[in-house]
C-alpha cells in the first residue's frame, strides 16, 4: 500500500501543516470520514484520459480526480466560514505548490505534471446542523511513460 500513488499522495497532502491541525490523531481516511467530530478522508472520484503532447509520446497522461473530505463543527456561521478560510487556504497552498512544480514523488515512470483544486462545498450536514462534511475537488494531472 505505501507505493500506491492514492497513499502517496494522502502523504503528500500531510505536509499542509493545517491539515495535521485536523488529523492529529488519526491519518487522513481513505474513502469516507470516521464518527469523529474534526477529521479528513480522500476518496478518488474517477480519472479522465488527457491528450498527449506530441503523437510520437508513449504512455498515457491522466487527470486523477479527488475529493477531500472535511469533517468539522458547523453550528454557528464563524465555524462555517473557518472551514471555508482552512479550505481556501490548502487550495492556496496547492496553487504555490503546481508555480514551483513541488509534486509528491510517484513511481519511477509515473509523474505529476499539475494540481489544481475547485468547488469548495458544504457537502453534507446533521440533521441539527451541528456537524459538516465539507467537499473539496482536487485534480492530480499524472504522466506515464513507457
Amino acid at each position: 500500500m505505501e507505493n500506491s500513488q492514492d497513499y502517496i499522495i494522502n502523504q503528500w497532502l500531510k505536509t499542509y501543516e493545517p491539515i495535521n491541525e485536523i488529523a492529529k490523531t488519526e491519518d487522513i481516511h481513505i474513502e469516507s470520514v470516521s464518527e469523529t467530530v474534526k477529521n479528513l478522508a480522500l476518496q478518488r472520484t474517477g480519472f479522465e484520459n488527457l491528450g498527449m503532447k506530441y503523437i510520437t509520446d508513449k504512455g498515457w497522461y491522466r487527470q486523477y480526480q479527488y475529493m477531500l473530505l472535511l469533517k468539522s463543527e458547523s453550528e454557528i456561521d464563524e465555524q462555517r466560514l473557518t472551514n471555508y478560510d482552512w479550505l481556501d487556504g490548502l487550495c492556496d497552498w496547492l496553487a504555490e505548490k503546481n508555480a514551483k512544480k513541488d509534486f509528491p514523488i510517484l513511481e519511477e515512470n509515473k509523474k505529476v505534471i499539475e494540481v489544481s483544486c475547485a468547488n469548495a462545498l458544504n457537502y453534507e450536514e446533521s440533521e441539527d446542523g451541528a456537524i459538516s462534511v465539507y467537499y473539496l475537488q482536487l485534480y492530480f494531472n499524472i504522466r506515464k511513460e513507457k
